[in-house]
């Protein structure tokens, strides 16, 4: 596998395919990709925030259509040249003024995004704008107890904000009338991982090669697969990430 991913630069803002040494980071994002592919079949998706463009390509092997969105003009680039697929579009928008008009989606999905923002009620308040009636809304972030423990401030440089899975719930329930949360955790030989310390995530940016768990790490990280994480509503506060499904009720969807 090459080093990093062509025409973009890992920097840690976001995730990318294909760099083995990332590989844990991506897959723990797929996991949430896979969890929201039922619900995307047949319906026009908007995937807020993007980034490189994997996950609304998957999206769109399901979907009627696929919008994704980011920041990003480099980003949105790549993602039009790496997955030309019919369905499949990507655009340049602001995540708090998108530029499609009301109601234009039944699901709108958005991953390790609320944390880097500045202004997060006019982020899900524009979410809630572009879903159709009976729309659902499938969001991610870190679970601040885990991702900085012990810290109110995120140890992430790119980070501005971080919540607990409570602060989360109470976050969307602003915008959203049905909100259900679950956890992202370990499992496989990651939850034996967690026992054993053989390889560390997250310090491993930090170690040199003296350090035993660099050569772990090397060894075992491309070998995560999504099987390796589980989603469970129990034992919220030690989940990695916190996984919500959100719909406003009377729109004549099925409840979350």
């Amino acid at each position: 596998m090459p080093d990093e991913e062509p025409g973009l630069i890992l920097t840690g803002e976001r995730t990318l395919p294909g760099i083995p040494r990332e590989h844990y980071w991506f897959a723990r994002h797929l996991v949430a990709y896979e969890f929201a592919l039922p619900l995307a079949a047949g319906g026009s998706v908007i995937d807020i925030g993007c980034g490189e463009g994997y996950g609304p390509a998957l999206l769109a092997g399901e979907a009627r259509s696929v919008l994704g969105v980011d920041i990003a003009p480099e980003v949105v680039s790549h993602a039009r040249r790496t997955y030309p697929l019919a369905n499949l579009t990507f655009e340049a928008m602001d995540v708090n003024h998108l530029e499609v008009p009301d109601g234009s989606f039944d699901l709108a999905v958005s991953f390790q995004v609320v944390e880097h923002l500045v202004d997060v009620s006019g982020y899900f308040s524009e979410m809630v704008r572009v879903l159709a009636d009976g729309g659902t809304a499938v969001v991610t972030t870190p679970n601040r107890l885990t991702i900085s423990p012990g810290s109110d401030k995120p140890i992430n440089p790119f980070h501005l904000r971080e919540y607990t899975p409570d602060e989360y719930e109470e976050a969307l329930s602003h915008h959203f009338s049905e909100v259900r949360v679950l956890g992202l955790f370990h499992a496989g030989w990651l939850a034996l991982n967690d026992r054993l310390r053989l390889v560390d995530f997250i310090k491993f940016y930090e170690m040199g090669r003296a350090n035993p768990r660099y050569w772990t790490h090397r060894l075992f990280t491309p070998r995560v697969r999504t099987r390796d994480f589980r989603l469970d509503s129990r034992r919220m506060g030690s989940c990695l990430d916190i996984v919500a499904l959100c719909r406003n009720s009377g729109t004549g969807g099925a409840a979350v």
